[in-house]
């Protein structure tokens, strides 16, 4: 059964979280609602709306960026609830692009970071649950990844760390299943995708 934008953004705006931040090391700036200031300014702007802090965000807005944005492109209104919730919540996370890109790899199909043809071919012909957990993995490994690559972001891992632990045990909970992931258990299996593919898939990350 799918899950509803209203359902699935309780889970992101869990971890999203509703205050107004601005970490000096956060790349994505100030934020609320898991909205960026730059995506706020171009939402208005393409409304014809001057521009103002996102810290003054609305419902009906942060709502409507969301939709628009991150869970119309990802089809999770067409997809099976735990496949839909890892797309949107890693679109939010990483951009669309990085979650199709990683939906694509679990897929094993071309690998372009968009909807493609190829993937409503065998969308519903595969275990959907299973597609969503390895794209919970895969997103583990681009965390450790993207700490090597940028050390100060070494301050958020444990945090994306909890969030993927959650988001699995969420997606495992959707599917009927009742075996729960502890914190300490999150592993990586290393080999299971090549470097070549693991390297194409971050092409398309927008991380904030």
């Amino acid at each position: 059964m799918p899950i509803t934008i209203k359902e699935a953004l309780v889970f992101v705006l869990k971890w999203e979280g509703t205050k107004f931040t601005d970490h000096p090391n956060d790349l994505g700036g100030p934020t609320r609602y898991g909205i960026i200031q730059r995506e706020y300014d171009k939402y208005r702007k393409a409304k014809g709306m001057p521009t103002k802090s996102v810290n003054l965000i609305s419902e009906p807005e942060y709502n409507e960026i969301y939709e628009k944005n991150y869970w119309n492109p990802v089809r999770a209104e067409w997809l099976s609830g735990p496949l839909g919730l890892a797309l949107f919540d890693t679109a939010v996370n990483l951009g669309v692009g990085g979650a199709l890109s990683r939906l694509q790899a679990a897929l094993k199909i071309p690998i372009s970071g968009t909807w493609t043809q190829e993937i409503s071919d065998v969308i519903h012909d595969v275990d959907q649950t299973q597609i969503a957990l390895i794209i919970c993995n895969l997103r583990i490994k681009k965390r450790y990844d993207r700490v090597k690559q940028a050390p100060s972001q070494k301050v958020f891992l444990q945090g994306w760390l909890k969030r993927d632990k959650d988001l699995i045990n969420k997606v495992k909970s959707l599917a009927g299943l009742t075996s729960q992931l502890d914190f300490e258990e999150l592993t990586i299996e290393d080999g299971e995708f090549d470097q070549k593919i693991l390297d194409l898939i971050e092409k398309f990350d927008e991380d904030k």
